[in-house]
């Protein structure tokens, strides 16, 4: 598999929105999720597109589009995908660090708290999924969450086996 899901932030530090009801660029920022190129080649993000399973007033979910891509992932690079539009100014140092790139989805929030969410990379050309990987509900808040096996679990929940 040449691009695999790696960590996601999905629930933030923080209040999602002001009194106001506004969301701070930065608290946008701070959701995120990153995908890296496992394979020892670079790979053509032209055809790839990041979906999420969406949860619409007590419906079962549906698959949605969050961003499309543009450029080639040179092996071993990941990209950093964030909520809001940035500019890439705004992000917070711990949101920046860990990423070789960092791209905007345009749009608020993405990631289900609530019900758990499986972000999916989809190649559209092929019509092929790439990879995905699920989370639960009620992620820890400010917690980023770590690929191990087809979950991103909490860090400190993940056992490595030294041989």
């Amino acid at each position: 598999m040449a691009l695999q899901i790696m960590r996601i932030k999905p629930n933030p530090a923080g209040k999602d929105r002001s009194r106001y009801g506004q969301s701070s660029a930065a608290q946008l920022a701070a959701e995120w999720v990153d995908f890296q190129n496992t394979s020892s080649v670079a790979v053509d993000l032209a055809p790839v597109e990041l979906w999420h399973q969406a949860y619409h007033h007590g419906q079962n979910p549906t698959w949605e589009k969050v961003t499309t891509f543009s450029g080639t992932l040179a092996p071993g690079k990941n990209v950093r995908v964030h909520s809001g539009s940035g500019p890439e100014s705004i992000i917070r140092d711990d949101d920046r660090r860990g990423a070789d790139y960092h791209v905007f989805t345009g749009k608020n929030y993405i990631w289900n708290n609530k019900e758990g969410d499986t972000p999916a990379l989809f190649n559209r050309v092929t019509e092929v999924t790439l990879d995905s990987a699920s989370y639960d509900p009620n992620p820890p808040e400010g917690e980023v969450l770590v690929r191990s096996g087809n979950k991103l679990v909490p860090a400190r929940t993940v056992s490595y086996s030294y041989r």
